[in-house]
C-alpha cells in the first residue's frame, strides 16, 4: 500500500507543477488577449479543449469525469486571467445556477437575478460580463421570456449549456394527501403537471419566479401542507426534505441554457445560429422567407413566433439553425432572406454542446 501511495504522491506533485505551468502560460495569453482586445472567455477554444481531452483520454476515466476536472482547471485559469462577473436567472440551487456551474466552474463570481429580464438588463448595462438564462426545454419548448428579451436588448448569444432536468417533490410532509399547495415556476409545473394531477389532485399550484424561490418559501413556512417542485440541490441548500425524486413526466427531460453577452463568438467545430425577423402580412410570406434555407441545405432546428409589441397583430419569428453565420451557405441564404423580411437580426452564432443523443 505504501508503494502505491508513494507513486500517487509523485504523480500528484507532477500534476500540481504542470497545472501551475499551464496557468503561467494562460496568464501570458491573457496579456496578449488584452493587447488585441479579445475576450478572456472564448467558447470556441473551450470546445477545442474538451474535444482534445476526449481524444487523448485513454478510457480509464470516462470523458464526462475528465471534462469535469478540466472545467475546474479552466475556471481557476479564467479567474487568474482577469475578473469575469457572471449572472444567472433564479437563486442558488436553481437549474440555471447548476447550468452556470457546469459551464464556468466554481472559481468565478456568480450573481443571482430574480427575472430573466433582470439578467439581460445587467449585461446590457455592463454590470456583469455574461448572463445565463434558459432558452428551450425538450418537452415544453422555447422559453418566451428569453425570446422577448433577445429582441428587446442589443446582446448576442455567446454559448450554450445542456442540462438534464430532474424535478423533485420537496416537503416536510410524509403523506401526499396532506399537501394543499405546490409552489413552483410555470416551466417546472408544465414538466410535472401529469404527476401532480394523478398524485396530488387536491393541491393548488402557486406560481413562483423560480424553482429555487419556491423552495425558499416552503422551507421558510415549514408546513406539511406545502410542497415545492425543484431540484434536489435546491432542497439540500434550503434544508427542505425530498419526498419523491424525479417526478418529471418525461424522463428524457433536458433544458438548453444560453450565455448572453456583448461579445460575438467565433466559429467552432459545432455551431448554432438563431435569427429573428418580421414578415409582411401577405399569403406565403413565411414560405418565401424560409425557402433559401432549404435551397442552401441548412438544417432548421426550430421555429417560434412571438407577438411584436410595437405593432398590432404583427409577429416576430425566431428560427434556430445548424451552422455559423460565417459559413458560406448561411451567408448566401441570409442575403436572400433579408429583402423578404423586416427587422432581420442575427441573435447569435455560437459553439454548442453535443446533444443528449450524440
Amino acid at each position: 500500500m505504501k508503494q502505491f501511495r508513494d507513486q500517487i504522491d509523485r504523480i500528484d506533485a507532477e500534476i500540481v507543477r504542470l497545472i501551475g505551468q499551464r496557468a503561467e502560460i494562460a496568464r501570458e495569453i491573457a496579456t496578449a488577449k488584452s493587447k488585441e482586445n479579445l475576450p478572456l472567455y472564448q467558447p470556441d477554444r473551450e470546445q477545442q479543449v474538451y474535444d482534445k481531452i476526449a481524444r487523448l483520454n485513454p478510457g480509464i476515466i470516462d470523458d464526462t469525469s475528465l471534462k469535469n476536472i478540466y472545467r475546474e482547471i479552466m475556471s481557476a485559469t479564467l479567474k487568474l486571467e482577469g475578473s469575469i462577473q457572471l449572472g444567472y436567472f433564479g437563486a442558488e440551487g436553481s437549474f440555471t445556477h447548476q447550468a452556470a456551474l457546469k459551464k464556468f466552474g466554481r472559481s468565478l463570481s456568480l450573481a443571482p437575478f430574480r427575472t430573466i429580464d433582470d439578467v439581460f438588463q445587467a449585461v446590457q448595462k455592463k454590470e456583469i460580463k455574461y448572463g445565463i438564462v434558459p432558452i428551450e426545454n425538450s418537452t415544453e419548448g422555447m422559453v418566451k421570456a428569453t425570446l422577448d428579451a433577445l429582441v428587446k436588448y442589443d446582446l448576442h448569444i455567446y454559448s450554450d449549456i445542456l442540462l438534464q432536468i430532474r424535478q423533485s417533490l420537496l416537503t416536510t410532509a410524509t403523506d401526499l394527501k396532506k399537501v394543499e399547495k405546490v409552489y413552483t415556476h410555470p416551466q417546472a409545473y408544465a414538466q410535472v403537471k401529469n404527476f401532480l394531477r394523478v398524485n396530488l389532485p387536491q393541491a393548488e399550484w402557486v406560481e413562483t419566479s423560480s424553482t429555487s424561490e419556491a423552495v425558499r418559501i416552503v422551507a421558510q413556512e415549514n408546513s406539511e401542507h406545502l410542497a415545492a417542485v425543484a431540484s434536489q440541490v435546491a432542497g439540500e441548500l434550503y434544508g427542505l426534505p425530498r419526498l419523491i425524486d424525479d417526478i418529471t413526466d418525461y424522463k428524457r427531460n433536458f433544458t438548453r441554457f444560453i450565455v448572453i453577452g456583448h461579445d460575438i463568438a467565433k466559429r467552432a467545430a459545432r455551431n448554432r445560429t438563431m435569427i429573428s425577423f418580421n414578415l409582411p402580412d401577405s399569403t406565403g410570406s413565411l414560405y418565401r422567407a424560409l425557402a433559401p434555407l432549404y435551397e442552401h441545405k441548412i438544417n432548421m432546428r426550430g421555429i417560434e413566433s412571438r407577438p411584436d409589441r410595437s405593432q398590432l397583430w404583427s409577429y416576430i419569428f425566431f428560427v434556430d439553425l445548424e451552422g455559423h453565420s460565417e459559413d458560406a451557405n448561411i451567408q448566401a441564404a441570409f442575403a436572400e432572406m433579408r429583402p423578404l423580411t423586416a427587422s432581420f437580426r442575427i441573435l447569435g452564432s455560437y459553439p454548442v454542446e453535443m446533444s443528449a443523443d450524440e
